[in-house]
């Protein structure tokens, strides 16, 4: 990895020199605790398409697309002019405007569950208001959340977000519910279970445990914090039965794989239907554009005509729904939905071959347009498997990719690979070849 490194830090002086200024005015010198690597982040003067530039003038083919928000590709056009032609009208309103009304019709076309939505300014806020609205609609506290799982930098899913080495994590079929960050209060895991992904035992148990205390199942149908790891055939099935059973609502966080890996999400590709859905990153189109919705019934717990409060000065507001309806009219339309499943579906054919070619101990998982190269030499199922990867190996392969112009994914062996509209069969082509370059100079170091 040190040579890969090497090669790496030789090509951003500009951006180290810029990190030691960043370091004076933030904490660490970046916006987000995960955006760090070493020796420094490059920073960015520019993108365009599926392609960034730093400060130093590298050019980057990116796969990690602003952890998969930037679907439509960076600057896209067709997105600048709508968000130019409501700036000329005006940036924020706090009342009502009609192209908000129009994004929520083209969301339930999309996912006719969400009858109703309301619109926030993040995945997180999104995630958060759907466990208030089903803690209201239920008058239950309870909340299950899958192992390894990230819905957003709040107190109550911060519990066990990975598979901590110094605490005992428990035994798979009953996680542990471990607060990972400092700054939250113990009892923020109280109310907060454990369960695994693929893993149904665990969840019944779970449900049988605390009957009548569960008031939401939340998950992402295709696990994305593990290198995507997609669910078993039957689990989403059978997890779907099993929360009717024991009257828990079910949340499906589509925040990174809505309107992606199929024109209506996991909804559509998976053919179930949850309670509430929350979405994100695709549907705002480069801005910051969160959405929780359900069928009409249970959104009229919301206020003011439900007791459940959820307001926003940012939320509802028209640039954000003018890049959003840009996006998903006329960007992600279902020619191009199917474009990159297909692009998505070659990448992780080829990389797979480029593995057992190369005899690599690693696997690849992909659902569509994401996926991640998993340094383990077995598909994982759940985010434990996920975990016991080769961390070294993969930091080589990220750099050995980074220096030569790619960014494979995001930072962190549990980020996936994000196809988006902008990328090309070129693209890939070129992808694969140095990848293959890469991997087999990690299998000769090994």
């Amino acid at each position: 990895m040190s040579n890969f490194m090497e090669e790496y830090a030789k090509k951003i002086p500009k951006s180290i020199e810029l990190f030691k200024r960043s370091q004076s005015v933030t904490p660490g010198g970046v916006g987000s605790g995960l955006r760090f690597w070493a020796p420094s982040p490059f920073f960015i003067d520019r993108g365009e398409g599926a392609y960034l530039w730093d400060i130093d003038g590298n050019k980057y083919l990116d796969y990690s697309m602003c952890y998969a928000a930037m679907i439509a590709g960076y600057a896209n056009p067709i997105i600048t002019e709508a968000i130019r032609v409501q700036t000329e009208k005006g940036t924020l309103f706090g009342c009502p405007v009609e192209i908000v009304l129009e994004l929520a019709d083209e969301i339930r076309r999309r996912y006719p569950v969400m009858e109703m939505t309301r619109f926030t300014q993040s995945g997180v806020e999104a995630t958060l208001s759907a466990v208030r609205l089903a803690r209201a609609a239920t008058k239950k506290d309870g909340v299950i959340k899958v192992e390894g799982a990230y819905h957003g930098c709040a107190d109550i899913f911060l519990i066990s977000t990975g598979v901590p080495s110094s605490t005992p994590a428990g035994p798979g079929w009953m996680p542990s519910s471990i607060v990972e960050s400092t700054g939250i209060p113990e009892g923020a895991s109280k109310d907060t279970y454990v369960v695994q992904f693929n893993h149904l035992e665990s969840l019944e148990y779970q449900l049988k445990k605390h009957e009548g205390e569960i008031a939401c199942f939340i998950l992402e149908p295709c696990m994305t914090n593990g290198g995507v790891i997609p669910p078993d055939p039957g689990y989403l099935k059978a997890v779907r039965e099993l929360t009717r059973k024991h009257n828990v609502l079910l949340i499906f966080d589509e925040v990174k794989i809505g309107c992606r890996i199929a024109v209506g999400g996991a909804c559509e590709r998976y053919g179930i239907e949850p309670d509430i859905v929350t979405l994100a990153k695709a549907i705002g189109g480069g801005t910051p554009l969160g959405a929780f919705g359900a069928k009409s019934e249970l959104m009229q717990h919301i206020t003011p005509v439900g007791g459940a409060f959820h307001a926003g000065t940012y939320s509802h507001n028209p640039l954000t729904a003018a890049a959003g309806l840009a996006c998903l009219k006329e960007v992600m339309t279902n020619e191009a939905t199917e474009r990159i499943r297909n692009l998505g579906d070659k990448y992780a054919e080829n990389l797979e071959e480029i593995i057992t070619r190369i005899d690599l101990p690693a696997s690849v998982t992909h659902e569509g347009p994401l996926g991640g190269i998993q340094f383990v030499p077995e598909i994982p199922h759940t985010y434990r498997q996920a975990n016991m990867c080769n961390k070294a190996m993969y930091d080589e392969y990220w750099y050995g990719m980074l220096s030569k112009g790619i960014i494979p994914t995001g930072h962190g062996w549990f980020e996936e690979y994000s196809i988006s509209v902008s990328h090309t069969e070129k693209d890939i082509e070129e992808t694969l070849n140095i990848t293959e370059d890469v991997l087999s100079e990690i299998k000769n170091n090994h």
